[in-house]
């Protein structure tokens, strides 16, 4: 059926989209801040590598009943794969949580043209 509508992903409800306009000055200027996001990322990274080292560390005292050697090259290859699987996960995790700070509690948005900020529900 011709109905002369795009039949695309596009079409619907999400051409009714409008971007957030500041309540101040009404220009649609308006960028996130993502002050949290950020912050709850960088704090993440630091907490989850810092775990993801400790326990590599705790690993290779378990593993010195191998050898020395062994111990020492296992504990190397530990604390690099597990400092960057708890740096990453650390990091998602400190994201989400700061996103969802950005949206429900801060001030997430700033107007480029009058530099006022606002959150999500001002509009």
């Amino acid at each position: 059926m011709d109905d002369g509508l795009p039949d695309d992903e596009w079409s619907g409800d999400l051409m009714e989209f409008t971007p957030p306009c500041c309540p101040q000055c009404r220009s649609t200027h308006v960028e996130p801040r993502n002050l949290a996001r950020r912050f709850g990322g960088a704090i993440g990274a630091v907490v989850g590598t810092t775990g993801g080292v400790a326990a590599a560390v705790a690993g290779a005292e378990a593993g010195i009943l191998g050898g020395p050697i062994g111990a020492l090259l296992g504990a190397a290859a530990g604390v690099v794969i597990e400092g960057i699987v708890g740096g990453a996960t650390g990091c998602a995790a400190g994201s989400r949580l700061g996103d969802a700070i950005d949206r429900n509690i801060l001030h997430n948005r700033r107007c480029r043209a009058c530099g006022h900020t606002f959150g999500d529900t001002s509009r």
